[in-house]
């Protein structure tokens, strides 16, 4: 996977949300791809297909929430780096998110730079690799 685009998967069902995040990833200094996926069922799809370095997730989807994708998704790649932003920013919703591993936690609503920092915190690796500032 050496100089390959960083693959960054973006599960949020609603577009404006998603649209902002999409044009705040440009902000990432090195080569990268994002997909996104409406739903859960949607990112488990796109995942299925290929893997990514790395989950954006809201946590409140319809059908399956983000948390139950992670696990899922953390059940195939236990250090796959995740993501979880949400409005529902609640003590079980936070002990569910670390029971599953997911690797940072976001209260909606979150400044932009948050996410690009925590992306580039989590791959440092990946970001030195493509030529990119990991902090």
């Amino acid at each position: 996977m050496a100089n390959s685009p960083l693959r960054i998967l973006l599960v949020e069902d609603d577009g404006s949300i998603a649209r902002v995040i999409a044009i705040a990833m440009q902000q990432l200094g090195v080569p990268h791809v994002l997909d996104q996926a409406y739903s859960a069922e949607e990112g488990v799809e796109l995942w299925d297909r290929q893997r990514y370095d790395m989950v954006l997730s809201d946590y409140n989807l319809r059908g399956m929430n983000g948390i139950a994708m992670i696990a899922l998704l953390k059940s195939q790649v236990a250090d796959l780096p995740t993501i979880l932003f949400t409005a529902y920013d609640d003590a079980p919703v936070r002990r569910a998110a670390r029971q599953v591993g997911v690797s940072h936690f976001l209260a909606k609503p979150f400044m932009i730079d948050e996410i690009i920092q925590i992306t580039r915190d989590l791959l440092p690796a990946r970001f030195s690799e493509l030529g990119g500032q990991s902090g």
